[in-house]
């Protein structure tokens, strides 16, 4: 318990620092482009001889154990996971061939798909599945996922794994995009997989090479991806930007971006969204109406494209706008002169104590330049009515003892959130991340019923009317990563949540003939 907690409030929370910009300048974004515009030239450049990918040599390629980043796209392509997240964040079967599910939703029986082999030659099995998962629930990348199993048991006779569950769960399944190894090669630099490549130590260094074993036997655009070392992601951004590498998947809010190069870009969605909470205990964010007027006044769309450069979608719901569970007709427009104008009224037709003053306090980490460039540009396009809003930016640290302290009238956060769209924490009665304490026993009723209903379709929508209507937190955006690769290189690529090689099969990649 204390272990996923702990990294729940470090890592889930909060994704880190920003990229560094200047502070509170909207145009830093725009001048970044311009730099970058002006750097090219006209000159035509010369396709690759070689695939290459970076990658660090001695750290893991472990899956469950490696970070994210370069290692996390060098072991996609060596390993593959029970399910794979489409672009609209649903669950599609891979190493599983079926499951079934209890009737009471707590008890799901995944059959492995028969004749999948590892690169070594070895069989796969339902105790290599179930050891993984077991290693996963350990993880740190992978614990709090996985924190509702509360048994695994597999069948190498029957090619099944069992997983049971604390609580019931519809889409249990979309959590289980986690690549399997083969159990007892963990402890390798770089374990067995089941992937379309292997890894090889040549005389001309390390590449992957196609795995001849591989049960799918799709078409692959190279035989052959060599590996160059970076010891971490700026390294990485600078072996791209001196063509070095061929292919690199950034955080734009990681500060690893390249500093100049001949580039196109793809965007690799993320469940990670952006938001603003309140403390709905005491003060004007206890009445929802007032909660409500604040959400309709952001203006999500000018945040996604001054601060963060369109790598990110805007939502209003805290489900992300490409799953098919984003109920039309939420996505509300701005008014410059309706909106503000309705949080002021919202504000002043509360009845407050005599004297009480009429300023709001905004935390943020200051840490985080995004985070606070955005949340200082909402704070001004809201100070209206004769009421103030106040940006308090603190240190990491200092931001989480004032979240626990609940010392805020309002905050500005990310999370991490999983594909099955559990929101429990974050706004549920007994939440960890619920910092507003924000308690609502119809919307725990709600949220319990989208985890356990199979037509979700139906449920999301009641969801989101009473959602809006409550508005327990502001959704803002959900960010993206971005895949970069140089002109003319790749063609067709696309890429889905967790994947930065989605349906590699279906990409063409030139290289100098």
């Amino acid at each position: 318990m204390r272990r996923w907690l702990f990294f729940l409030m470090v890592c889930l929370l909060l994704t880190g620092c920003g990229a560094e910009t200047d502070d509170g300048d909207d145009t830093g974004w725009e001048e970044y482009q311009q730099s970058q515009e002006e750097s090219v030239t006209e000159e035509t450049k010369t396709l690759p001889a070689d695939f290459t990918l970076a990658y660090h040599k001695d750290h893991t390629l472990d899956p469950i154990a490696c970070g994210e980043g370069i290692q996390q796209d060098v072991a996609s392509l060596l390993y593959e996971p029970l399910f794979c997240l489409d672009e609209k964040f649903e669950p599609q079967n891979v190493l599983c061939e079926s499951y079934t599910v209890s009737a009471d939703r707590c008890i799901y029986t995944l059959t492995i798909r028969d004749g999948v082999l590892f690169s070594d030659g070895s069989e796969l099995t339902a105790g290599d599945v179930a050891a993984t998962l077991r290693r996963a629930m350990e993880s740190q990348r992978y614990a709090y996922r996985l924190r509702k199993v509360a048994g695994i048991q597999s069948s190498n006779r029957n090619r099944t794994v069992t997983v049971t569950l604390q609580s019931p769960s519809s889409v249990f399944v979309s959590l289980l995009d986690i690549p399997v190894v083969k159990n007892g090669t963990e402890q390798q630099m770089v374990p067995t997989g089941t992937g379309p490549y292997l890894f090889v130590t040549a005389s001309d260094g390390s590449q992957l090479i196609r795995n001849a074993e591989w049960w799918q036997q799709k078409s692959l655009p190279v035989d052959k991806i060599l590996l160059v070392h970076a010891k971490d992601e700026d390294t990485a951004a600078h072996l791209f930007s001196s063509d070095r590498v061929e292919l690199l998947t950034v955080d734009p809010a990681g500060g690893h971006s390249p500093s100049n190069g001949h580039y196109r870009e793809v965007e690799r969605p993320t469940a990670q969204m952006h938001y603003v909470g309140f403390n709905t205990t005491g003060g004007v964010f206890a009445d929802s109406t007032v909660r409500a007027a604040f959400s309709a006044g952001i203006q999500r769309r000018v945040l996604v494209d001054a601060f963060l450069s369109n790598h990110a979608a805007a939502a209003w719901l805290p489900i992300s706008p490409l799953s098919d569970l984003y109920p039309e007709g939420y996505d509300t427009p701005y008014d410059h002169e309706k909106t503000p104008a309705a949080f002021a009224e919202a504000l002043n037709a509360l009845v407050l104590p005599e004297g009480s003053a009429k300023e709001l306090v905004f935390l943020v980490n200051g840490d985080n330049s995004f985070h606070r460039n955005n949340a200082e540009f909402i704070a001004e396009k809201l100070t209206v009515g004769g009421w103030t809003i106040t940006v308090r930016a603190l240190p990491w640290t200092e931001y989480l003892l004032a979240l626990e302290q609940r010392d805020f009238d309002l905050y500005y956060a990310e999370v991490r959130l999983t594909a099955d769209w559990d929101l429990s924490d974050l706004i549920g009665t007994e939440g960890v991340l619920n910092y507003g304490k924000y308690s609502s026993l119809w919307m725990d009723m709600m949220m319990q019923d989208f985890a356990q209903t199979a037509e979700r379709n139906t449920v999301a929508g009641r969801f989101a009317d009473y959602f809006v209507k409550e508005m327990p937190l502001a959704p803002i955006c959900f960010r993206n990563f971005t895949v970069l690769t140089h002109t003319d290189v790749v063609e067709a690529m696309s890429c889905a949540p967790g994947s930065t090689f989605y349906q590699m099969e279906n990409w063409t990649i030139n290289l100098a003939k």
